[in-house]
């Protein structure tokens, strides 16, 4: 599940500056478009049909888990307001007869009892931005996290097995559980048989030696082809594509590694940068990357009313993921429209862009 940061990557003075995310003229697009006509919208819903023109700050087209968040970033505001006029005004439409695209969670019933179930994706990677979040939607008490202690499983061929994991230890206490303790890498390579031994070496080789270089003439990278180009297919088929698929309910073939996973795909820079790391080999990057991660941490920590958590901890909600876009349409309210289907845009002023 992809929820939008406004701190990520230099954005948020974009967001509360500019008035838009992506693109910082969509904002005022948007003032044009719905001051001119309801016309530029089909609607099967009869509410919003009755709605009356009016201008808003920023139009945001699409309602799934990103376009979600962002809206609510928008009209929230920044982290130090209450979330009471520190933002923007906002209009959040949507095709279908819901929010959170992907992310639907449905309570199963049959003579086995009931359960809970992910039509999308099943978890996250707990971010600060996620228990923010979820603290301004006043539903951080519904937030689960998986136990730090224990590590994740993958079933391959009718089998579970564990891949390497920490047992929540900080800084170097951690580093050296994920290599040397009980659920560690070299335990994993040494003695697990989710990989085959061609495929342990050909990983050893990614990380401890060396790899392919990106390619030369900048094309954008898969998941898959990152993973395959650095650590090698088992690694991608066995470990990456699983937890891939789990958290972005999406195909790891076509999803962009620097959009889905920028901070991983961000440790082969690292990694190259480190003078005598010729070939880039991925764990040293990764190490340069840790220590920056803490420095950062500790210069931005989480702020002391938010929910204790871990970084990259697998969560979820009681009631399912789809717990957030649920509170994020409560929040907002009549600025969401659902079924709403977006048919034109139109430049009205000659001097002001426009989308096609």
């Amino acid at each position: 599940m992809n929820i939008h940061n406004p701190h990520r990557d230099g954005i948020s003075k974009r967001i509360f500056q500019n008035g838009c995310y992506e693109c910082h003229h969509l904002s005022r697009l948007s003032r044009l478009l719905l001051s001119h006509s309801h016309s530029l919208y089909s609607s099967s819903s009869s509410s919003s049909s009755s709605s009356s023109s009016s201008t808003i700050d920023c139009l945001v087209v699409g309602g799934g888990i990103s376009g979600a968040t962002l809206a609510h970033n928008l009209f929230y505001g920044d982290d130090d307001d209450d979330g009471n006029g520190g933002g923007l005004d906002v209009l959040l439409t949507e095709s279908r007869s819901y929010l959170g695209g992907n992310v639907q969670s449905t309570l199963h019933a049959d003579a086995d009892g009931s359960f809970l179930f992910e039509n999308g994706p099943n978890s996250f990677a707990t971010q600060p931005s996620v228990v923010r979040i979820s603290h301004q939607l006043n539903i951080q008490d519904q937030l689960v996290f998986a136990d730090e202690s224990l590590p994740p499983w993958v079933n391959h061929h009718g089998k579970l097995h564990p891949l390497p994991k920490g047992k929540g230890g900080k800084g170097a206490r951690g580093q050296l559980e994920l290599l040397f303790g009980s659920n560690g890498i070299l335990k994993f390579g040494l003695t697990g048989d989710l990989l085959s031994w061609p495929g342990k070496i050909r990983a050893a080789v990614g990380a401890l030696a060396g790899h392919a270089p990106p390619p030369a003439d900048g094309t954008e990278e898969t998941i898959r082809d990152w993973v395959t180009r650095i650590l090698g297919e088992e690694v991608f088929a066995r470990i990456i594509d699983p937890f891939v698929s789990g958290v972005y309910a999406g195909d790891p073939s076509t999803l962009s590694m620097k959009a889905a996973l920028p901070k991983i795909a961000r440790i082969e820079e690292y990694s190259y940068d480190i003078e005598w790391n010729k070939f880039g080999a991925i764990f040293y990057g990764g190490l340069a990357r840790q220590v920056e991660l803490t420095k950062e941490r500790k210069a931005d920590p989480p702020k002391p009313e938010w929910v204790e958590f871990e970084y990259g901890n697998p969560g979820s909600y009681k009631n399912g993921l789809s717990t957030l876009p649920k509170a994020i349409e409560k929040e907002l309210g009549d600025r969401v429209k659902l079924e709403w289907t977006l048919t034109r845009v139109s430049r009205i002023d000659p001097s002001r862009p426009s989308l096609g």
